[in-house]
């Protein structure tokens, strides 16, 4: 696929480095990064104005299949979308990331439309999703959707005296319809196996229904403790990921408090959501969130727009005793520097636009289905070839850090056990270490058919 992107920032810069994989991509940046990062891609650059007719020419944009504008200024995006359109694009994106083109996404969407644009991505609303995804699934550290909601992924840190960790997972047993497709431990990641026993602080990924993960958090990872159950949390920071973060959370019937250091920003807060209430301060001062009685929230989300400050706030909570705090960081990097502090969830504008680019638009890498803790891992959804004949899962062969997740036949989804058959024409949801991607794809695409014996991958499924 030919793509041409517009912008010049990190987005930008990053959104180019994973679309370069596999597509033929071109990037119009200004004159001003020359010499710099652009410079440094593998890719055709073209330096000006991406709004320029001349300069869309010269990049060949009528013979792109999908145009990506992804500059800082929304008006220049929307006009050079517009632009492209009108110059042959098949297919053309726009970024949004202010307030002063749209008041939501449906409405953005619709202005779009008009323009002969065909579609939007909102950065701050995306992360603002991701966040309450996250944040509605009680101490969960990351929740993903697949298969229009029939299979959810979900991933947990084990607590202390948790029922999970009283023997080996054969012993254990785990409710149906629930698989999981890794561990953590000390930073080592690592397949369950039936001998498998876990140990407090253990992370654990699941994919299963969304009863059966339900019951996995219920009945196996409860600790044996008195755990808050109000639905109340801080949010430090009132801008747009925020303001929707906070709207989704009292739809949802929680409490929220807001911090926000801008003056008339708290009062716009306080005239459009019902919240307990908006304090004008700075989220930063120890003092005030003592006052204020943060450590009794269970929940603390830090959205400002700056890195530093959300990790001040986080740092602080956590200090305080806050049990779950989810920390936006947008830096390149800032996210792990985040969680090797022990920052329990942190998420970035960046991120969730280019996965938006990346699955929304459905141009990213190959049948990629989403990717987690930075790119390491992911889900991939694969057809299994015609001509393979049926084969219990257990009786697979891959050599690679690679689970089925669940089998799709048609309108049926399975959750598999070892027991499971899968055949022809079958669609996986295969989770994968990104270093086994290329062989995961190779195995499931071309050698499945002479596949015997067991391994790694499927022993989870005994």
């Amino acid at each position: 696929m030919r793509i041409l992107v517009g912008g010049e920032d990190d987005v930008a810069v990053r959104l180019v480095e994973r679309l370069m994989q596999e597509h033929d991509v071109s990037l119009i940046a200004p004159e001003d990064a020359r010499g710099g990062i652009v410079d440094q891609l593998e890719v055709q650059p073209f330096f000006g104005s991406c709004t320029s007719a001349n300069l869309l020419s010269e990049a060949e944009v009528e013979k792109t299949d999908l145009f990506i504008a992804c500059t800082v200024v929304d008006e220049r995006n929307l006009l050079a979308c517009a632009e492209a359109k009108q110059m042959g694009a098949k297919k053309a994106i726009c970024f949004l990331r202010r307030l002063d083109v749209r008041s939501n996404e449906a409405e953005a969407k619709k202005l779009a439309l008009a323009m002969g644009i065909d579609d939007v991505i909102l950065p701050s609303e995306r992360l603002a999703q991701e966040i309450l995804r996250v944040v509605l699934v009680p101490d969960a550290l990351d929740v993903e959707i697949f298969a229009d909601g029939a299979v959810e992924l979900i991933k947990r840190a084990i607590p202390e005296h948790a029922p999970i960790t009283g023997g080996p997972l054969q012993k254990i047993g785990l409710p149906k319809n629930v698989i999981l497709v890794q561990a953590k431990r000390n930073g080592k990641r690592f397949i369950p196996k039936g001998s498998t026993e876990f140990q407090a602080g253990d992370q654990i990924t699941a994919m299963g229904t969304r009863k059966g993960l339900g019951k996995l958090s219920n009945r196996f990872l409860k600790a044996k403790r008195l755990a808050t159950s109000a639905r109340r949390a801080t949010i430090v920071g009132g801008g747009v990921v925020g303001y929707e973060v906070a709207r989704g959370m009292l739809a949802n019937g929680w409490k929220i408090r807001i911090i926000e250091a801008d003056g008339t920003r708290a009062q716009q807060l306080c005239d459009s959501l019902p919240v307990d209430c908006v304090l004008h301060c700075d989220g930063t001062d120890l003092q005030v969130l003592e006052d204020n009685a943060i450590a009794d929230d269970p929940v603390l989300i830090a959205v400002t727009n700056n890195d530093e400050r959300n990790l001040l706030v986080s740092m602080l909570a956590k200090q305080m005793g806050v049990p779950r705090i989810i920390t936006r960081a947008d830096k390149t990097d800032h996210g792990r520097l985040f969680e090797s502090v022990g920052i329990d969830v942190v998420r970035s504008t960046r991120g969730a636009a280019i996965a938006a680019v990346l699955q929304h638009a459905n141009v990213g890498v190959r049948d990629v289905q989403s990717e987690f803790e930075h790119g390491e891992v992911k889900v991939l959804q694969l057809r299994v070839p015609d001509s393979m004949p049926e084969v219990e899962l257990r009786n697979l062969n891959a050599p690679v850090f690679a689970i089925v997740g669940a089998i799709l036949a048609g309108d049926k989804v399975t959750i598999p056990s070892g027991k499971d058959i899968l055949k022809g024409g079958d669609q996986v949801l295969v989770f994968c270490s990104d270093k086994d991607e290329a062989n995961t794809r190779t195995f499931f695409e071309d050698f499945i058919a002479g596949s015997k014996g067991g391994t790694e991958t499927q022993t989870a499924h005994d």
